[in-house]
């Protein structure tokens, strides 16, 4: 029942943190705001321009429902509700996938106790060949702030030349002045570093906990990651101080972690599910390991100690 119970404060967490975004303030005062925009709008009015950037401030933030997304350059990119619609169904759908990937993962990784860095190699593998498979999904006409994605197969060639122009820090087109400003290769760099770290830390932590303890967990790498995003020198542009209501959702997703692990996780018989055996756990076998007669003994096999460090 803990376990329910820390699922349902996630999401009472991710409620707070949009409840008041999605209630907005009153029509009243965004009507305002917009009028009063309309009347500085006009040169001849003799109106300090700091006054003038704050009523304009204020009102392209006067957004009812979930609020305006902020680009890099922090310039408001309006995006229209069918296509913020699709984007969050399309997230959603995706989840499953993964989550039936991290449940795999926890069975092989426990059954024969695969080293975490070997599991972690495959991985990596199998999505670059996934990655080469869904390069079709590039040319599907998705919703986008400007209309439709473009891309084609006619153009496939094009766009990876530019995205490899752009990669090195220079602009492939005269209108792309992004490129440039910062190297992509650099921050690449560092993004796959912390990216190796994370999935890395995450195998692991599926083997000696569970998936859905490491599912759980994330939430906490989501705190940091709105307590950070708040710093410019982070975020960017986009950088924005988190509301009273967002830090309760962070608060509450902590506390959702500590009340999922007042108990173990166990399996239908009772026992925990977190932890490893030196020689597998076969709890996990289907048909004996590795095809083996569940009666045999598994004294011989080679544990992921004897060959690996992870």
């Amino acid at each position: 029942a803990v376990h329910y119970a820390g699922i349902i404060l996630i999401v009472c967490s991710c409620l707070v943190g949009t409840m008041v975004e999605l209630q907005g303030p009153a029509q009243m005062i965004c009507h305002g705001l917009h009028t009063a925009t309309e009347i500085f709008a006009d040169p001849r009015l003799d109106i300090p321009e700091k006054a003038r950037w704050e009523v304009g401030n204020a009102t392209v933030n006067c957004v009812r429902g979930l609020p305006e997304y902020k680009g890099a350059d922090g310039r408001i990119i309006h995006i229209s509700f069918g296509t913020l619609a699709s984007m969050y169904l399309l997230f959603i759908v995706v989840i499953i996938p993964y989550a039936f990937v991290n449940v795999y993962k926890q069975k092989k990784l426990k059954q024969v106790n695969l080293d975490v860095a070997y599991g972690f190699f495959w991985q990596c593998v199998w999505q670059v060949l996934w990655g080469i498979v869904f390069i079709p999904g590039c040319w599907i006409p998705w919703p986008t702030p400007s209309g439709h994605n473009e891309a084609s197969f006619a153009t496939f060639g094009q766009d990876l030349a530019d995205s490899c122009t752009c990669f090195m820090g220079q602009n492939p087109k005269p209108q792309i002045v992004s490129c440039s400003a910062e190297p992509a290769w650099a921050w690449f760099a560092i993004y796959l570093l912390f990216n190796v770290f994370f999935n890395l830390c995450m195998m692991w932590l599926i083997k000696r906990m569970s998936s859905t303890w490491a599912a759980i967990g994330a939430i906490l790498c989501g705190n940091l990651a709105g307590v950070f995003s708040q710093f410019e020198i982070i975020g960017g542009k986009s950088a924005q101080v988190l509301s009273l209501e967002q830090w309760m959702s962070l608060i509450l997703a902590t506390i959702a972690m500590w009340v999922y692990n007042i108990q173990d996780e166990v399996d239908d018989r009772g026992e925990s599910v977190y932890g490893e055996k030196v020689h597998g756990d076969h709890r996990y076998d289907t048909h004996g390991h590795m095809g083996l007669d569940p009666s045999e003994s598994f004294s011989d096999e080679l544990a992921a100690e004897d060959h690996t460090t992870l």
